[in-house]
């Protein structure tokens, strides 16, 4: 896949846009919304390619909330190490979160998440399991 390294299980892929999931899962279901174009500036996207973020953007917290019910979400276009317009979506939780008989826990929330935070790898059992349930 072009686009930011990092990434892992490509979830579905739009005209413009490809949706994965983040390698790093410290807080669970952090996904990334990459565009399929090569392009470095988020200001000279097109309309379309806007718009359909905007239905992507949509459809990813749509299967966040089913699937673990964030209790907030932060979305950040960071581009400091991966030049490729990405916009990051990370969900906050004020609970923990079970996946595949494992624990989530947001331990600063509402607080900005420590930087830099603990970085957690799934197994392949985990990610599996996070592929499924919001690849639906």
């Amino acid at each position: 896949m072009a686009g930011p390294s990092g990434l892992v299980g490509v979830l579905w892929e739009s005209e413009s846009w490809i949706i994965a999931l983040n390698r790093n899962q410290n807080l669970l279901g952090k996904t990334v919304i990459v565009l399929s174009r090569r392009l470095e500036r988020v200001a000279e996207l097109t309309p379309g390619e806007w718009a359909d973020l905007l239905v992507q953007l949509v459809d990813v917290t749509r299967r966040l909330d089913a699937a673990f019910a964030p209790d907030h979400y932060n979305y950040a276009f960071l581009q400091n190490f991966d030049r490729q317009v990405h916009l990051h979506v990370i969900p906050r939780y004020a609970g923990p979160r079970e996946l595949a008989g494992s624990r989530f826990d947001d331990p600063d929330y509402p607080d900005h998440y420590a930087v830099p935070m603990p970085e957690r790898v799934l197994s392949a059992e985990e990610q599996a399991a996070l592929m499924a349930v919001l690849s639906v």
